[in-house]
């Protein structure tokens, strides 16, 4: 198993850890490119408190922030001087002598090795060059990522701003015997809200189920439609270093769609969808029929199906079984309150419905089945293929970038709202830590049997086994890097 210190952050960034880390108040995705504004705001989070220096280097960045992004135009104003009355290194990191680095957290040219350091190379982006805590939107803009929560720009040159180095745990999970009893029967799929609540799918013969419990172990069960399997369970979750939770509401949408929200906002973290799964020769088709449904606690049909599917089978599945491969597969929320899964209609389809104007729409077709999805950033989702390759794909452009081609099936991918990093479980039993902007890699674990895995905010990577495929066995769990 991997260290904490071993972790590859985006872009390859240049990184240590430290227990004392400088932490900035967190915030959603940022784009940089269209206007500009400054802010001096900072702040904490609730695991440790900014340092002077990171609360100076705050005040004296100037800040682009937008929605929306055309790379038109640049922020151009500079820094403002701090106490010193030396501008920070972020907006030109080569004034930095030979043998430091330009940390874009404090703005100080510090040693490579200096704890708590954010810094690397910038990416080209249209007229933009994007740093370290930024990528590419493709279009022009920079993208704020993990463990940055907005985007500061100096001329044409962005980095990450509202930067935190030590992971927020802001609840805990059910303990480890409440989640192995009777909400782990049958389960196939496991996911976890910011709030630290556990959700879960069966695949067994007969009617399934979605089952939730609460850090204080309540459980609560939806009963599924007819005898549909059930494939995925997702939750709308914070895409950048985690908030406080918000509570969990019944049923909110978007409250004006124009523009469209792109952050997804406090109010409606939580949501919670499923996929309804079926092969060809199950004899599980129902009308409606099966395809992704979102959970309406109170309502008198809990599970409306949101957007219909027909049965899909794999020819390679990464289960190697045909219930288990069967379906719709690689559901995921984008960040602009979106579903989006594969194979809904064809091997190979990747659809999205939106849920305020209620409409499906087919985006694009990959070259072979999808088998796991994630979300990135507010125009980025991860996409892997039966093959083995991994996609990464860009929602508003409607654009594919090869990331990785594992040559082996994928069961599941999981994103760490903290590093940024995306836990990959494969069909030979490895667990990778992969960089989904460099295709890096490490090994960090290996699952006890076929299973999925699924990052918990409390900072623990969980192993779910698919226990229609292997058995009755128990559900276990990894620590993940508290810091960087």
């Amino acid at each position: 198993m991997k260290h904490a210190c071993t972790a590859a952050l985006t872009l390859s960034l240049i990184t240590a850890c430290g227990d004392d880390p400088a932490a900035e108040e967190t915030g959603q995705d940022e784009v940089a490119g269209t206007e500009t504004e400054t802010e001096t705001e900072t702040g904490s989070t609730e695991s440790g408190s900014s340092s002077e220096s990171t609360e100076a280097s705050a005040t004296e960045s100037t800040e682009t922030e937008s929605s929306e992004s055309t790379g038109s135009e640049t922020g151009t104003e500079d820094s403002e001087s701090g106490e010193t009355g030396d501008p920070g290194c972020q907006g030109d990191p080569l004034i930095c002598e030979q043998g430091t680095v330009c940390d874009v957290i404090t703005g100080d040219c510090v040693p490579a090795d200096t704890e708590c350091v954010l810094a690397g190379p910038s990416v080209e982006c249209g007229d933009l060059s994007c740093g370290p805590g930024t990528v590419c939107n493709d279009e022009g803009g920079c993208i704020a990522v993990a463990p940055c929560g907005a985007v500061s720009c100096e001329g044409d040159l962005c980095w990450g701003a509202q930067c935190i180095c030590d992971r927020p745990i802001n609840c805990e999970t059910a303990s480890v015997e409440d989640l192995n009893g009777v909400f782990s029967t049958d389960i196939f799929d496991l996911e976890f809200a910011d709030d630290c609540t556990a959700w879960m799918v069966t695949l067994r013969s007969g009617t399934d189920f979605v089952r939730s419990m609460t850090p204080g172990g309540e459980l609560e069960t939806w009963d599924g439609v007819a005898n549909l399997n059930m494939g995925e369970i997702k939750v709308l979750k914070a895409l950048n270093p985690q908030y406080p939770a918000p509570p969990i509401v019944d049923d909110v949408l978007a409250p004006d769609h124009t523009p469209a929200q792109t952050h997804g906002g406090d109010d409606n973290f939580g949501q919670v969808a499923i996929s309804y799964t079926c092969c060809p020769t199950c004899g599980c088709f129902v009308d409606p029929p099966q395809g992704v449904a979102r959970l309406l606690p109170n309502d008198p049909v809990p599970l409306p199906i949101v957007l219909p599917a027909v049965a899909t089978q794999g020819f390679s599945g990464p289960f190697n079984n045909t219930a288990a491969d069967a379906g719709p597969m690689g559901l995921t929320w984008g960040d602009d309150l979106r579903l989006y899964v594969g194979n809904a209609n064809a091997n190979g389809d990747f659809d999205t419905v939106d849920l305020v104007d209620e409409s499906q729409e087919l985006l694009t077709s990959f070259g072979s089945r999808v088998t796991a999805s994630a979300p990135l950033t507010a125009v980025h989702l991860l996409v892997a293929l039966e093959t083995g390759e991994v996609l990464r794909f860009n929602t508003q452009i409607l654009e594919s970038t090869p990331v990785i081609d594992f040559e082996i099936g994928v069961t599941s991918m999981s994103h760490d709202a903290f590093t940024g990093m995306v836990y990959v479980s494969l069909s030979d039993l490895s667990v990778l830590e992969l960089d989904p902007f460099t295709g890096e890699t490490v090994e960090f674990e290996v699952m006890p049997n076929l299973g999925r895995v699924a990052v918990s905010p409390e900072g623990k990577l969980w192993w779910v086994p698919a226990k229609h495929v292997v058995g009755n066995l128990p559900l276990e769990n990894w620590d993940l890097p508290t810091t960087f």
